[in-house]
């Protein structure tokens, strides 16, 4: 059965100031500066600023992701579903893990920036692929998957070169993709993120999430991709 596929959309968005507004591409957050003078005053600054991004992961996890796109309408009343993907992950190595959180509708990716919670990409199967049904994470690069009858429809997500950057694919379109908001080579997309070379061991599984038994408390250790 032929699909219509659309170019997904990936958007940026602060936590505290979020709209329905879609914008490509992407927008690099640069981590703030550090003004500690030495090592003992950095040890005590990192491990306050570890405390802090703990504490708000675990909150925008309790309060069901805040905002999860459903661009196709299908999550319902109750925001986030019961299974969902949890990870952390320090994708631009500045001491920071990101949190990487959603279902099978789609995935939100934040960091701590500012002493404060941002969401730096929204992530989602373009239309006419609609699910998420597998999700894996190798070689720094975050990768939807949403199987067809004859093939699978891809979005990619990674920090490279300095700059967060995304990709789509379909198994319909074979020699075309989408790179960083333009249109690509099949091989160009490949070369970011690999898909030929996807792992079992690299896919992820979702988790149960009982709303009825309380705050989740994240074991943080369990949870680093």
């Amino acid at each position: 059965m032929n699909k219509k596929i659309f170019i997904f959309c990936f958007l940026v968005l602060s936590i505290t100031g979020c709209s329905d507004s879609t914008k490509t591409g992407a927008k690099v957050l640069q981590p703030g500066e550090s003004q500690v003078g030495n090592i003992a005053q950095e040890s005590v600054a990192l491990t306050e600023q570890e405390n802090n991004w703990q504490t708000v992961y675990k909150e925008i996890i309790n309060h069901g992701g805040g905002h999860l796109p459903d661009p196709y309408h299908l999550r319902g009343e109750d925001g986030l579903n019961s299974w969902v993907y949890i990870g952390i992950h320090d994708f631009n190595e500045d001491g920071i893990p990101e949190l990487i959180l959603g279902d099978g509708i789609s995935i939100s990716v934040y960091t701590y920036e500012n002493h404060g919670l941002e969401k730096i990409a929204d992530l989602y199967e373009p239309e006419g692929w609609y699910m998420i049904n597998e999700l894996y994470f190798q070689n720094n690069c975050l990768i939807l998957v949403s199987n067809g009858l004859d093939g699978c429809g891809y979005v990619g997500y990674t920090y490279r070169d300095g700059a967060y950057l995304t990709g789509t694919h379909d198994d319909y379109n074979p020699d075309q993709s989408v790179l960083d908001g333009k249109e690509s080579a099949y091989k160009a997309f490949d070369d970011v993120f690999h898909i030929t070379e996807l792992k079992d061991d690299s896919k992820k599984s979702s988790i149960k999430r009982n709303k009825e038994s309380g705050e989740f408390t994240p074991d943080w250790d369990t949870l680093i991709w």
